[in-house]
């Protein structure tokens, strides 16, 4: 999210917007008295004219809090569209068309500016928070998981009550509480206060129960919960959940484009979105559209549907042609309120439909969604289905790729090539069931605690590549020890039996020039045997290094 100063900055911006834009609108409704004053006059050769200015206005006025005046832009895009479909000029609509001009006109003229753009207000700064908060009954349960919590890098604390957790309520928040629906003779979903402070505050919240109904789902899903579980209590699965969740609330890569042919509009929802922690692209010229989107590969595209020299749906279909650009979510943001309109251009390749005006906050919560959404169709496509990981394929081009970074800059990085010990032994004693946990453990906990800049991928099997940018060999092997440690703490269980697991890796740095990306895996690979020819549970790195 962005920092008090940089709101600060973005709020500057976007009372200068609204300045020009008033300057802009007071010029355009010059440009309307004199479509009046023509169309009295017999010339209707201006009507498509009149109908693109006003459904411009339409969707800008309410952007920036002018909603009366966008409704008055609307009455005149009507009339014209009614003028525009007559054979003969109907005089009974071109009076319509003159009068609504002529009332927006005067409420311009006697319009005043207060640009009140309040981002502190509607966006607040939330910190990137680690904290778990358990309200379970003292039990070896809650004693396992905050272990496992604390393994896994989470700030933890506990409660036995729900009072005593509405009292830490009100003077902090936690990212995540995790919550019995019943303590002792008290019921979660009764306890208002403490459930309202939760939503507030913005933390997320997940529900426990010894039993399972659907009308315990129901109340949790009433109650926003993101996750419902039920005893015995399967704590990888709940902790994949948990470290999924804050994966998704940290994501740094929240990239949108813009393009619309009301440039200041489009500054406008870019400033909006950056207020909210979006990287934000808007594409000036429509013919650049695609090396735009190609240079920038931006997850979201707001398109508008109407503009001079194409139309959004022209612009849609030809994205589309592109598969590099398949996953890419298109958006019309436009206001367009014929739904059969909306249809049409839809059929061109776009996924969904917002229509103008919309206000700041809905724009956020919209755009949004639709990223979630977005990511996650495109991790169902790109990333292994048990691990969350990147794909063999996908994790090898990112070493690729990070050798040629390298060749270009000179800054080396590190690969690491990660292996479970004993791992049949696991599926032969417990099961293929059990395996699959312990190998979605050892992703989760990969994911949750390497760099963001940093990619791990599953390579096969019990078998993981990752890739480490900016980082010496010895830098990285600290790194994949503290994991190496954290994995041991970590318990297993199946049925009445407990376990635990180790994995070597071996570790080599792109300083030792190599001759491409190949040999540099394979040279991972050979100092992961020598991890494991050792007694395994260690990480090696390349002697030299």
């Amino acid at each position: 999210m962005p920092t008090k100063k940089t709101l600060e900055e973005i709020q500057q911006a976007m009372a200068s917007l609204q300045t020009s834009f008033w300057s802009t609108l007071r010029l355009k409704a010059t440009h309307f008295s004199e479509m009046v004053l023509r169309l009295e006059q017999g010339d209707f050769t201006l009507i498509q004219e009149i109908i693109s200015l006003a459904h411009q206005l339409a969707g800008s006025c309410g952007t920036f809090q002018l909603p009366h005046l966008g409704l008055l832009a609307r009455q005149i895009e009507v009339n014209a569209l009614d003028l525009s479909r007559q054979t003969a000029p109907d005089l009974m609509i071109v009076q319509k068309l003159t009068e609504a001009i002529r009332v927006f006109v005067t409420e311009v003229e006697k319009g005043s500016l207060e640009p009140d753009f309040e981002l502190k207000n509607q966006f607040s700064l939330s910190e990137s928070r680690q904290d778990v908060w358990l309200l379970l009954e003292p039990s070896t349960l809650r004693d396992e998981l905050s272990a496992q919590l604390h393994a896994f890098g989470f700030e933890v604390r506990t409660f036995v009550t729900y009072q005593e957790c509405i009292i830490e309520l009100r003077k902090r928040s936690p990212a995540l509480l995790f919550c019995a629906v019943a303590l002792g003779n008290e019921v979660l979903f009764a306890q208002y206060e403490l459930l309202q402070t939760v939503n507030e505050k913005q933390s997320s919240l997940m529900v426990f129960s010894t039993e399972d109904s659907f009308e315990l789902r129901i109340e949790a899903v009433r109650h926003k919960a993101q996750g419902c579980f039920v005893s015995p209590l399967d704590i990888p699965s709940m902790l994949q959940r948990i470290s999924k969740l804050f994966d998704e609330s940290t994501y740094s890569d929240k990239k949108v484009s813009i393009l619309d042919d009301d440039l200041l509009l489009a500054e406008h929802y870019g400033w909006v979105l950056k207020s909210a922690g979006f990287e934000v692209q808007v594409i000036r010229d429509p013919d650049e559209v695609i090396a735009s989107l190609l240079t920038f590969k931006p997850d979201v595209l707001l398109l508008d549907m109407h503009m001079p020299a194409f139309s959004g749906a022209e612009i849609s279909g030809v994205i589309r042609q592109y598969d590099s650009l398949s996953s890419l979510h298109v958006t019309f943001l436009s206001a367009e309120h014929d739904i059969r309109q909306q249809l049409q251009a839809l059929s061109f390749g776009a996924d969904d439909f917002i229509t103008k005006p919309i206000s700041n906050e809905n724009l956020v919560t919209s755009v949004k969604l639709r990223l979630a959404r977005n990511r996650e169709i495109k991790s169902l496509i790109e990333r292994d289905s048990l691990t969350g990981l990147v794909k063999h394929g996908a994790i090898k081009d990112a070493v690729l790729s990070e050798f040629d970074r390298m060749s270009r800059s000179g800054e080396h990085f590190c690969v690491a090539m990660v292996d479970l010990d004993h791992f049949k032994n696991v599926n032969d004693s417990y099961g293929h069931a059990t395996g699959d946990i312990v190998i979605s453990t050892i992703a989760t906990l990969l994911r949750k605690r390497l760099r963001r800049s940093d990619r791990a991928g599953r390579y096969g099997g019990e078998e993981f590549l990752v890739v480490l940018p900016k980082c010496s060999a010895a830098d990285a092997k600290l790194l994949l020890d503290s994991i190496l440690d954290s994995f041991r703490e970590i318990h297993f269980s199946a049925g009445p039996q407990h376990f635990s697991c180790t994995f070597s890796a071996g570790i080599v740095c792109s300083s030792a020039n190599y001759s491409d990306a190949e040999a540099m895996m394979k040279a991972a690979d050979e100092v992961l045997y020598q991890a494991k020819h050792r007694g395994r549970n260690q990480v090696q790195i390349l002697a030299g290094h």
